[in-house]
């Protein structure tokens, strides 16, 4: 069998089955020191044990440390990675495919979109639409506050 190969070998398999049963022994000292009152260890004779204070303070510690990771360290992480903005990288690479002419009747091969034609498609509608909006709303406002203004020098408004 392969010496890279994810199948369990029997090596593998004697390390998993000592694994496992040293983490659940593990997991069963651990229950016994925190649920088990001191007097009675003491009574057993375990008294160099830790207090039960780190119980529950090694669990939430690990907890905060996961949550630290994941929430501040594996954005950060992905982020100093990322290219900036202004870089060649973020548009294409060495493995894009550059659009070719098309032989006419049959279907057009396949190809990166631009990002010119991209930005086109995605923003420029929606922007020429908010721009009308955008100005249909300044003329409703500035028409309403030219009608206040005039009926305020009329005496109808005081």
């Amino acid at each position: 069998m392969s010496e890279h190969s994810p199948a369990p070998t029997s090596t593998r398999s004697v390390y998993g089955f000592v694994l496992y049963i040293t983490n659940y022994t593990l997991l069963l000292i651990y229950l016994i020191w925190a649920y088990i009152p001191t007097p009675w260890l003491h009574a057993l004779g375990l008294t160099y044990w830790p207090q039960k204070y780190w119980a529950v303070a090694i669990p939430v510690y690990i907890c905060c440390c996961i949550l630290i990771f994941a929430l501040l360290l594996y954005p950060g992480i992905n982020l100093m990675m990322t290219p900036d903005l202004s870089s060649i990288q973020t548009i294409t690479d060495e493995h894009a495919r550059i659009p070719k002419p098309a032989v006419r009747g049959s279907i057009p091969p396949i190809y990166d979109i631009p990002i010119s034609e991209v930005c086109h498609k995605l923003y420029l509608k929606k922007n020429l639409r908010m721009n009308k909006i955008t100005l249909r709303m300044l003329f409703k406002y500035y028409a309403c506050s030219l009608k206040g203004i005039f009926l305020h020098k009329m005496g109808y408004i005081v």
